[in-house]
This record gives C-alpha cells, structure tokens and sequence, in this order.
C-alpha cells in the first residue's frame, strides 16, 4: 500500500468527541502552535536568585531616565524593587514610633513580647525594631534586638508577641526603650470567605451560632503598578496609593504614601499621554474610606498626581459609572482608558474641559472576572469574563473558543481574583493563567493564538507575567508555598511561602530540570470505522530536533472504549523510519518528550496503513 500523510488541523480542540475529532488535536501540555505547526515551549531559568515573601500578584518593568531597567513585584505580604542584581524592600509603612518600657521576656524562651499600647497589629504583619536603648534585654543582645519580625502572635490590642533568633537567658518585665516601624497590613493569599456572626441574613441558624457557609467574599491582597516617569506608583486593592520615588536610590528607601489621593481604591490607571493619575472605586469624599464607592472614578490634575480636588484653575475631576456592581480592572489603550466592571465595558476618553473625560459604555454582559483578567495588544483588548472570553476592536466581540468547556469545567470560580493575562509577543500569544477547580493557587493557562487564531492550554505555576520590552525575555513568577528559603533580609519569625520570578523562553528546560510536553490527536479511522486498520510503518517529521521525541500509536475499537497504548517508541534527528504492529478500528497519535534538552517542532507524519478486515 502506498504511504499515507496525516494531516491534522492546528490548535487544540476538546469541544468535539474524540471521534469527530478526527484530524484535530485534543490535548496538549508545555506546547505551542508556530505557522500551524506543533512545537515544545522555550524553557526558563531564574531572573534573580532572591526569594521574595508571599504571592505575587502584580510584576511591572519599567525604564529610568538613565535607562536603568527595573522590575517591581508586589506579593500579598510586601513589595520589591530589583535593579541590576540588586532587591530592595519598599514596602510602605503605617506608622512608627518611639516606644519606652518596650519588651517582656521569659528565661529560657526566644518568644518576646512587645509593649505597645492600641498597636494595630494583626498575626503575620511586619516590624522593624531599631535603636534599643539598653546592651541586653533579658540576656539578647540589643544586636540582635534590632531586626525584621513577623509577628507571630497577638495577645491583645496593647500587646503582641515576636520571635528572636537568640534565647533568653532570664525574666525582664517592661524594659528598654526602642524605635519601632510598622509595614501596612499583610493581607489574604487567595480570596476567602467571612463566618461566623454577622455575615449573611440575621438569624438565619440557631440563636447565638455562627454561621459556617457565607457568600461574603474577603479579597486576596493584590496591587496596580505604574510609573509615573521613572518613579513608581502603587495601589493596594481596597486600600491606598503610594509612591515609590527613584531618585532616592535603593537603599532605605521605602514607598510613601500620596498624601492628598483618596485613602480607598479599587485600582489605580496612569493616563500617559494626559498625564493624570485615575483612581476607581474610590472615595467620594477624599480622606473618608468609608465613603467608598466600587463604581466611583477619580482622576488628579494634570502632570499633579498629588491633587485631587477639583477647582476652576486644574484639571481633576470625578464621575460615577452605571452598568455593574463594582469596577474590576482597567487598561490603558490608544486614545482611552478601558474598564470592565463585574457585568460590563467602558471607555474613558480625554475631551478637554470642562468635563475633562467622556465616559461611554461599550457592551453589556461581558465584565471581566478579575483586576488582570484582561490585556491590551495592538489596541485591541481581550480579557475573561464569566464563561467566556472577548475582546474589543472597536466592539465587543466573544471570541470562538474550541477550549471552551475545558477551561470553564475545570477552573476554580471562587479564585477568579488570581486570573492573570498577559502577551508572549514573541509567539502572538494571550496567556490567561488561571486555578483548576480544585486547586487555591495558578497551576493552569490557556493560550489564544490571535495572529493564527488558534487555542491551546497546559499546566503551570505562574502568579504574574510580563512580556519582553524592557527585558529580552517576558519575565513571570511562582509561588512556592512550603518554601523556609532565607529571603533577601533577615526576618525573625518568618513563616513559609517565597516566590520566585523566572526568566521564561530561556533554553529549552524548566530552570535545569527537564521540561516535560505532549501533544495528542483525536481518533482516525478507515472508511468511518466500518473495517479495522493495520499500521506497520511509521515515517516521522520533526524540525528544530534536539535530543529525543517520543511518538505511540494507541488504538481502540469503539468510541467508548479504553485506549489500547501501543509501543511508545523514541526517535531522534538519525531516525528514518520504525516498523510497528498496530491494529485497531480507531487509531490516535501522541508525541512525547521526557528528557533534559529535549526540543522538537513537529512537522507530519507518514504511516503504512492498510485495511484488515471487518472483524
């Protein structure tokens, strides 16, 4: 018989059966489509050897004027600044003080109590203690009294309990005198839900008992970052905006607060070529966080970001937006500012004054899921919703998606707030990375081939990702959430969890290790099925081949039955041709690979194939 080519359609398609998926491909992982054809991912290595405390939630680049490159990372519990092998803790403070008759300590224990009185401090926060008056307190050097600690305990609002890394050595009682400076609030790693009293309709269980199910949400930590220029400004979801100043330098030198920005906001949007600073789901009155509003836009003066009251001689302004519950995530496009709230879009577009902005609604039913569910590319936006996905290029449109069912199956609804997007430029690629359905933390994506217009998906740990532009490789980060590893300063107390940014299409591995893919066909058939097929020849086509590819034939006989694996067998760039006996009505292929510097881009494939009979 002669040689038959099998062809297969790019992109990947879970929407059919594996039956009418003949010549489609079906699954997938670590694999990308380039001019239809299959290939392996690029690898990645480590950006920066440092660990970073907590998740991280929002990683931004950025230029200086002296064309310095750095990197910013906001995490649930701090935020970073790295520039040329350098990191620098900037996470903003609530307060300091100077406190006298400070610590109480027990012989024998490295537990310290603190002495504050109306200290607002929760479990998990972080402290700095510096200038101890005294050479010794209960036998721990005042050396090691100033340090970094997380508070590992509360004991009441006037006290609060750290862990020192020496023991000491006798019981004292009030003593010392110190400086102390608190970092703002850690906060929740994932979105979590309220219990107890007070969350949900009143008296609704038994008298006096609280409640164990609630649809009140708390939300996870998470920042907008943007530069102004060469500084850097951040929001704090639900809370304030802060400004990190460059020319300060990377030593000591945290992120402040902007003193007259509302104190409460959703997110914060940096308009570049107005030069305003817009705040959403912020306060109507400016100072008072209780008078937040999720559907509420602030914008400053221009080239001002510090003043946001509006007068007849500036540029700032306010407007409430109709059409959803709460503003979820805005971007910036060419010639506006993009917003999504829970149910619908919008656009904020510069006018001039008086109004300053014009603010129109661009679709109903079509919000985004999250504060980086949705990306700009080319000025056109795609983004996540609710069971689908869209994009805008001048109107909302769904796209087509032939994963569909496969992401909105198996994704963790409860944790949409994680939901990430971002562009791999290099590959025309949109990647949501996203949580299965039974996981709290990022272990899935999806990609979206805009240039190709095809679909495929796979598994990994990534909390945040930037593209390439300010580095040569798109950077992103993983959360390692069993990891003790020593961070870039010392902190006494310091529970687990690190994160790491890795740079990503670095190499072919997964940062020295080997970087499993594979992809796999739905099932073909001779004459729909009605005789069975004998493969005895299999003549492979591989491009960009280094080290091993593994291809298996698996058969089966009828749609509902188990797949019968055939002999997974390896080839490389020497391999012609392999001899095989594969019998089956429905036949299926996968190629494979295991090994460390494995790479392969797979072009067809031509098989011997010849009806055997009905029976």
């Amino acid at each position: 018989m002669p040689l038959t080519q099998l062809n297969f359609i790019p992109g990947i398609d879970t929407e059919n059966t594996q039956t009418g998926a003949e010549g489609r491909w079906t699954n997938c992982d670590k694999v990308r489509f380039r001019k239809n054809l299959p290939q392996k991912i690029g690898g990645w290595t480590k950006f920066s050897l440092a660990y970073y405390v907590g998740v991280g939630r929002a990683l931004f680049s950025w230029f200086s004027l002296d064309e310095s490159r750095y990197q910013a990372l906001g995490t649930n519990r701090k935020v970073y600044v790295y520039r040329s092998g350098t990191n620098a803790d900037v996470t903003p403070l609530r307060q300091s003080n100077s406190l006298v008759n400070v610590f109480t300590t027990l012989n024998t224990s490295a537990n310290i109590t603190v002495n504050h009185t109306a200290h607002g401090a929760a479990e998990g926060d972080f402290i700095t203690v510096s200038n101890t008056s005294t050479a010794n307190v209960g036998g721990i050097a005042n050396t090691s009294i100033d340090a970094e600690y997380q508070i590992v305990s509360v004991t009441n609002d006037n006290q609060y309990v750290i862990t020192s890394n020496e023991t000491a050595s006798s019981n004292v009682t009030t003593f010392a005198n110190c400086d102390i400076a608190y970092q703002i609030p850690v906060g929740p790693a994932v979105q979590t839900f309220g219990f107890g009293w007070g969350t949900g309709t009143w008296n609704a269980l038994a008298w006096n008992q609280p409640r164990t199910t609630s649809n009140v949400t708390i939300d996870m930590k998470q920042w907008s970052i943007n530069n102004w220029g060469e500084d850097l400004i951040l929001t704090q979801k639900n809370s304030g905006t802060y400004l990190w100043d460059e020319s300060l330098g990377m030593n000591n030198n945290r992120a402040t607060i902007i003193a007259n920005a509302p104190t409460t906001s959703i997110l914060s949007v940096v308009s570049t070529e107005t030069r305003h600073l817009i705040l959403m789901g912020t306060e109507t009155t400016i100072g008072d966080d209780t008078t937040q509003d999720k559907m509420f836009i602030r914008f400053s003066d221009q080239e001002d970001f510090n003043s946001f009251a509006p007068n007849t001689t500036n540029s700032a302004g306010s407007q409430r937006i109709a059409g959803g519950s709460e503003i979820r995530c805005a971007k910036p496009a060419k010639g506006a500012i993009l917003i999504w709230t829970d149910t619908t879009m919008h656009s904020m577009s510069f006018i001039g004054p008086p109004f300053i902005f014009g603010f129109r609604q661009l679709g109903n039913d079509c919000g985004s899921v999250g504060l980086n569910a949705a990306i700009v590319v080319d000025d056109i936006a795609y983004w996540m919703s609710d069971g689908q996905f869209f994009r805008y290029a001048g109107a909302v449109q769904e796209i087509p998606c032939s994963v569909l069912n496969h992401v909105f199956d198996d994704i963790n609804k409860t944790q949409y707030q994680q939901v990430y997007a971002a562009q791999n430029s290099n590959f025309s690629e949109i990647i949501w990375y996203y949580c299965s359905a039974n996981s709290d933390v990022n272990d899935k994506y999806v990609i979206y081939n805009y240039l190709e217009n095809t679909w495929y998906f796979g598994t990994m740990d990534r909390t945040t990702y930037i593209d390439n532009g300010v580095e040569q490789n798109p950077l992103a980060s993983e959360y390692l959430a069993n990891s003790t590893i020593d961070t870039i300063t010392q902190i006494n107390g310091l529970t687990k969890g690190r994160s790491l940014i890795y740079r990503h299409e670095s190499g072919v591995d997964a940062d020295g290790s080997a970087l499993p893919a594979f992809i796999e066909s739905g099932d073909g058939d001779i004459a729909d099925g009605e005789t069975f097929s004998f493969i005895n020849k299999v003549i492979p086509d591989f491009q960009n081949m280094e080290g091993n590819a593994i291809i298996t034939l698996s058969t089966r006989d009828y749609p509902n039955d188990t797949r019968a694996t055939g002999e997974a067998i390896t080839v490389n760039n020497s391999t012609r041709f392999y001899n095989t006996r594969t019998r089956g009505r429905q036949s299926s292929l996968k190629i494979e690979n295991d090994g460390l510097g494995d790479n392969w881009r797979f072009g067809t494939i031509r098989i011997n194939i010849r009806p055997d009979g009905k029976r």
